[in-house]
């Protein structure tokens, strides 16, 4: 038992790795997430996803706030389409959905309740390499400072996201 200690510990410290670039879909859909940003899982197949944390000003800001980066291989528009259909769908289901205003056509900005706690969405999608991509980051509102640093860590993503 005691031997296998290290190999569980060495197991969990990879789960929580820094981010930086990133790489999806054996190296199809490539870019880059702020360092500080921390992989809290990944997970592959027909749908493939990874979810960072975004550490916070405050203990609940660590917890919920996060970004995910949801593809799925789309061998035409028409396949990419739906994705985006099928994703704001779901969105528009979330407790108390209240829809903002996005800036492009492909953005989706909303706001919902997780709990008790009222979080901001954006969402934004792409199609690159065959892939219809979805960046999705969620934070609570409130803190004015986080909210500028995590608004710019994600815009940051989806400048370096392929196009």
């Amino acid at each position: 038992m005691k031997r296998l200690l290290p190999f569980f510990a060495l197991a969990l410290a990879g789960t929580s790795a820094i981010a930086g670039d990133v790489s999806m879909a054996g190296g199809d859909v490539r870019f880059h997430v702020p360092d500080a940003w921390v992989s809290i899982m990944q997970s592959d197949g027909d749908t493939e996803s990874q979810v960072f944390q975004v550490p916070g000003s405050s203990a609940a800001d660590a917890t919920l706030a996060r970004v995910s980066i949801t593809l799925q291989k789309a061998p035409s528009l028409l396949v990419f389409q739906q994705f985006d259909k099928d994703y704001r769908d779901r969105a528009s289901h979330l407790t108390e959905y209240k829809p903002g205003k996005a800036k492009m056509p492909t953005e989706h900005v909303y706001s919902a309740k997780e709990g008790t706690v009222r979080l901001e969405y954006y969402e934004r999608y792409f199609y690159a390499n065959g892939y219809a991509i979805q960046l999705r980051c969620i934070r609570p509102s409130g803190d004015a400072k986080f909210s500028a640093t995590f608004d710019k860590g994600c815009a940051d993503v989806a400048a370096s996201m392929p196009s």
